[in-house]
């Protein structure tokens, strides 16, 4: 009686043991952004420098810079969840934005620049 007590019970600890340790799959997130630059006039702008940064005291490794393709469109990949303010600069050309990073979203924007 007490050997059959015995495998049961050593059967009932393994079987939890490998659920639990079965269930402890590390999950990757992604949190980008597509930043889209138009003039005041709505046209898409290619070319523009478009930076992205945080304003705090802290040393950080947020800030990025990209330029725009020809659909005015440029896309940034980032480690972690956060607030970021957007500058772009062309020539003459100057507009700021924000951007609100999501977990498992790509987060579109728009920014208007103007002359």
């Amino acid at each position: 009686m007490k050997r059959k007590s015995f495998g049961i019970m050593s059967l009932f600890v393994a079987l939890v043991t490998a659920l639990t340790l079965n269930s402890c799959e590390e999950v990757t997130h992604f949190y980008t952004a597509e930043v889209t630059i138009i003039d005041n006039q709505g046209n898409l702008m290619s070319g523009v420098k478009v930076n992205t940064d945080v304003n705090v005291q802290n040393l950080h490794v947020v800030g990025k810079e990209a330029y725009t393709n020809a659909q005015g469109q440029v896309s940034f990949t980032f480690d972690n969840i956060a607030i970021l303010k957007v500058l772009a600069e062309q020539d003459n050309y100057h507009g700021e934005g924000l951007i609100v990073l999501e977990e498992d979203r790509d987060v579109k924007v728009t920014v208007v620049v103007y002359e």
